[in-house]
Order: C-alpha cells, then sequence, then structure tokens
C-alpha cells in the first residue's frame, strides 16, 4: 500500500503489527503445554527471561554510548515533548541537536524496558504467573528491533528523518485513542461557545 493510500485510511491496520499479534497466539498456546510447576522448566524459563533482558539492556546501553561518542550536532526541528528533553536544551527555535534527541528517545525506551522487565518479574515474584515472562521473552527483543535509534545505530537500518513518528503510531488501538481523544477535546470546545 502506497504511503498516500496509508495515510487516507488511518483505520488500516499496520500488517507486521497483525503478524506479531497473531504470532503471539502460538507462543501463548504453547507455553500453555509446558509444565511450569517443575523446577526445571521454571528455571530454564527464568534463564531465558533473564538473558533476554541482559541481552535488551546492553544492546540499548551499547547504542547509547554510540550515540554521545558521534555526538552529532545537526539540529532536529519540532522534537515533541518528552521526559528526557528539557526546555533548556531546545534552541530559540525549539531545536535540538541529533545527539539529545536521539538520546532522549533511547532514554525513554530504557524506562520503558525497564519497567516492563521490573513489572513482570514481580508479577512472577508475587503470584507465581509465569505467562508474562515468556510473552516477555518474545516482545521484548521485537521492542528493541522497532527501536529507531537502535536500528540507526547498532544495526545501520535507513530509518527516515527526525523526528521519528511514535511507536503507537501504527498501532490501531493507540490511533483509535487519539482519534477519541480529539473528538473530546473538539466537544469541550464546542461547548465552550
Amino acid at each position: 500500500m502506497p504511503p498516500a493510500a496509508a495515510a487516507a485510511n488511518p483505520a488500516a491496520p499496520n500488517m507486521s503489527q497483525m503478524v506479531r499479534q497473531f504470532a503471539m497466539l502460538p507462543v501463548i498456546w504453547g507455553s500453555g503445554k509446558i509444565d511450569f510447576e517443575n523446577e526445571t522448566n521454571k528455571f530454564y524459563l527464568l534463564c531465558t527471561f533473564g538473558c533476554v533482558i541482559a541481552i535488551g539492556y546492553a544492546m540499548i546501553q551499547l547504542t547509547v554510548f554510540k550515540v554521545r561518542r558521534l555526538n552529532d550536532t545537526a539540529r532536529v526541528k519540532n522534537p515533541g515533548t518528552s521526559t528526557y528533553l528539557g526546555d533548556d536544551q531546545k534552541a530559540e527555535d525549539g531545536s535540538v541537536s541529533v545527539r539529545q534527541y536521539d538520546h532522549a528517545k533511547l532514554q525513554e525506551s530504557k524506562m520503558q524496558f525497564v519497567m516492563t522487565a521490573a513489572i513482570s518479574s514481580f508479577v512472577h515474584l508475587k503470584w507465581g504467573y509465569t505467562q508474562p515472562l515468556v510473552m516477555l521473552c518474545i516482545m521484548l527483543p521485537l521492542q528493541i528491533w522497532d527501536n529507531k535509534a537502535v536500528a540507526l545505530h547498532m544495526l545501520g537500518r535507513d530509518v527516515g528523518p527526525r523526528p521519528w513518528a511514535a511507536a503507537d503510531a501504527n498501532n490501531p488501538l493507540a490511533q483509535w485513542a487519539e482519534r477519541k481523544k480529539a473528538e473530546a477535546e473538539q466537544d469541550t470546545k464546542k461547548k465552550k461557545k
């Protein structure tokens, strides 16, 4: 589908998103066939989960080091809002350096990665659920693969010009939520008039 057609039909789902969502079904089904009451199986799952966390975190951190070393001073206009991009880092025209922009995006990804791993680990330790660990062994590497800064700096893929669209841009549920939010804002404006 050409980009113009995809933009004209925002409700059209992204094919790779659909494939990933449907790919999780066999993983969930298959994990239900494994006896995680068996300590050996649980040990292998925890080792796999630990390796996925360690490798994913290391990949993000290596990308951060590479971004710092490159120190690209080109400018990114309209970088958007970020917890890691303060107003003091922005120039008078609102732009930031590529280094600052990429670093902020990587810090956001790192925080999301760590929080996801921490919450899943807590759920496993508190209630013994293994399903979140199994799913994250697949989803966290895909999250790293989709990270545009990692793709550009570590994998050498072309990811397009900055600023990059949010990861939720291809998520149909996030698009629906954004449309509902915009509709609610319009209704609020109409009521004020």
